[in-house]
């Protein structure tokens, strides 16, 4: 059914922009941080934030590591959420989380600056998330038969949230996709692992389909759409998932049932 294209919501609008401005607001107060790794920390801190307080209560936000039945992990996340409800973390501690990839629903990774060394980095980490193995499958991509298709396996959708880049405005969507190319070709891995690519000051990119948006001056927009896609997979992923096996991980997954005598 095509969408009818109307004016957004005046009150969910101005809730969306003060939350944008919180959030660069306490990402520039990362700045008075000298150490690189405490910026990042807080930067990611200032988005989970605002997405711990509007996302439906099934889903709860960390940082850590993921992990499958195999013993195959992720290495450290900025940002996932998470089912909270029917999948807890295997284990939980003061800053980091160690869940199952049964309950990872949504990668976020945070940048500064977004430059080529970053993109290398997130494509290789989205690889590593693409090889786990929920339900004892490989986690798929996009959705090709449209909103209520089903194509036997569960999505992660995965994330890169820039607050900036060091391309110049000019040719930026071109420029940025040439950049994420050459950080899948490095990784030896698709396009698509990257689902979304946001540069809050400029616009957004979609690997996979090989499509960008420049949207100058309005990062309150590219928010929302940010946000929304979040809410909309949720929406949809969360409905399409079994109830995990924690068998798979325990040590009697390995031995077989024997038939006694009566």
């Amino acid at each position: 059914m095509k969408r009818i294209q109307r004016k957004p919501s005046d009150i969910f609008s101005t809730v969306i922009a003060n939350a944008k401005d919180e959030v660069v607001l306490d990402a520039k107060r990362a700045a008075e941080f000298l150490h690189k790794g405490i910026r990042g920390d807080e930067r990611a801190g200032a988005l989970k934030t605002f997405l711990s307080t509007h996302l439906p209560t099934a889903f709860g936000l960390a940082k850590g590591e993921v992990i499958d039945y195999l013993d195959h992990r992720t290495g450290q996340l900025d940002l996932f959420i998470y089912d909270k409800v029917g999948c807890s973390p295997l284990s939980i501690h003061t800053e980091n989380l160690l869940v199952p990839c049964e309950s990872l629903y949504v990668v976020i990774e945070v940048k500064s600056i977004l430059n080529q060394g970053e993109l290398e980095t997130c494509y290789e980490a989205a690889k590593k998330v693409r090889t786990l193995h929920p339900y004892k499958k490989q986690f798929i991509s996009t959705r090709t038969g449209g909103e209520g298709a089903d194509d036997g396996g569960s999505r992660c959708l995965y994330l890169v949230f820039a607050y900036t880049t060091n391309i110049a405005v000019p040719d930026w969507t071109t420029r940025e996709f040439d950049r994420i190319q050459e950080a899948s070709k490095k990784a030896k891995t698709s396009e698509d692992v990257v689902d979304l690519v946001l540069v809050l000051d400029r616009g957004l990119i979609n690997p996979g389909k090989a499509v960008g948006k420049a949207v100058d001056g309005d990062s309150m927009g590219i928010f929302m759409e940010f946000y929304l896609h979040i809410i909309n997979f949720l929406n949809r992923e969360y409905s399409r998932r079994p109830i995990i096996d924690w068998q798979a991980y325990g040590a009697g997954a390995q031995r077989k049932w024997v038939r006694l005598k009566k």
